[in-house]
């Protein structure tokens, strides 16, 4: 439900035209200060489930944009509806630049910027959120030290401005803000080893260090720098929420010729660390923290020249990891929590024609 807060008017979310009609029957217009509202009250004692096995018109509002469910939300302004507007523009860049000192090495610098659109909340009282833009500055390399190894790695720095987030606001609607700006640092590694025999080994991990640089307040147009006009939501260096700071991963893998084609053994193994599941301290201390996890998964298969089988174990010891958690409205408080794959025993069978 919206609050049309200049007319003081609980409406569902619709159109509102301008004019006078009489009327009040179900799928009919009324007339209120003026304007016209598609008339909920029902005064044929219809339901919308009854209309709907009627036949008759479900539809709360007509639609603004032809054929389409499509509404606008609207500002009450000097005796007119102004439909809700959101405008911005910025400047987007990337530059790269390697450099290859002998033939096993690269090293790459990147320096960008990235940005995800404004836009409009779909309660009408609650103001347009901001673009949110992202600096990148990355340094990487590429590297083959030795024969079948090879190794590759960045660290980076990222500085988060205006960062948009989300979350159930009055009536379980969702809203978006932007919160202030935030420091993002980390690295990233990979490593790849082939042995020449058959055996080959994996792994990547990376190091994430997140947090806010000031203060973020719980009101939406609160901009005062100790959020004296609504309240601290989180206070300055607060890590960000979902992402850990530790994320691993490692397979090996062994093939080798047996009964005319060429089979193969492989385990692997990940973990993540924890993580909080709500940038709002007191959210999340009521949805409570994503807690690390590990998982191993299993194969052995055979492939010949026309078909592969393959039998495999993912998350073999069925260890419930949690990949996120979040409550179903606004003033909820039970957790749900949506949990990795859980033990998966089965058979692949492929073929090529």
């Amino acid at each position: 439900f919206n609050y049309f807060e200049p007319l003081g008017l609980l409406a569902l979310p619709m159109t509102i035209c301008e004019g006078s009609q009489g009327g009040g029957a179900f799928g009919e217009k009324m007339t209120f200060s003026g304007l016209q509202l598609w008339d909920v009250s029902v005064t044929e004692g219809l339901t919308l489930r009854d209309a709907q096995l009627q036949g008759r018109t479900t539809t709360l509002a007509p639609a603004v944009i032809p054929g389409t469910f499509c509404t606008n939300l609207a500002d009450f302004k000097d005796g007119q509806l102004v439909p809700k507007r959101t405008k911005d523009n910025g400047f987007l860049y990337r530059a790269n630049l390697t450099y290859k000192p002998i033939d096993d090495v690269l090293i790459y610098g990147t320096v960008s910027r990235g940005f995800r659109p404004g836009g409009i909340n779909r309660r009408a009282t609650v103001p347009a959120y901001a673009p949110d833009f992202i600096n990148n500055y990355e340094i990487g390399w590429k590297t083959s030290p030795v024969q079948g190894l090879r190794l590759n790695g960045a660290v980076y720095y990222q500085k988060w401005k205006n960062f948009q987030y989300s979350f159930l606001g009055e009536n379980s609607f969702t809203q978006i803000q932007n919160g202030p700006s935030a420091d993002i640092k980390g690295i990233e590694v990979d490593a790849n080893y082939n042995a020449g025999n058959g055996f080959t080994l994996s792994a990547a991990a990376a190091y994430t260090d997140t947090e806010t640089s000031s203060i973020l307040c719980a009101g939406a147009t609160d901009t005062t720098p100790d959020c004296s006009g609504s309240s601290v939501s989180a206070p300055a260096g607060t890590r960000l929420p979902i992402t850990p700071k530790f994320k691993g991963s490692m397979t090996g893998r062994y093939e080798f010729d047996a009964i005319g084609g060429k089979a193969h053994v492989q385990a692997g193994v990940s973990h993540q660390g924890s993580a909080s599941s709500d940038i709002r301290v007191a959210n999340a201390a009521i949805i409570g923290r994503l807690k690390a996890f590990t998982t191993a998964d299993l194969a052995i298969g055979i492939a010949f020249d026309r078909i592969n089988f393959e039998l495999f174990a993912d998350n073999i010891f069925d260890e419930r990891g949690q990949l996120s958690r979040f409550v179903n409205c606004g003033q909820c408080t039970r957790n749900n929590i949506v949990p990795n794959q859980p033990q998966t025993i089965g058979v692949r069978f492929g073929g090529k024609f």
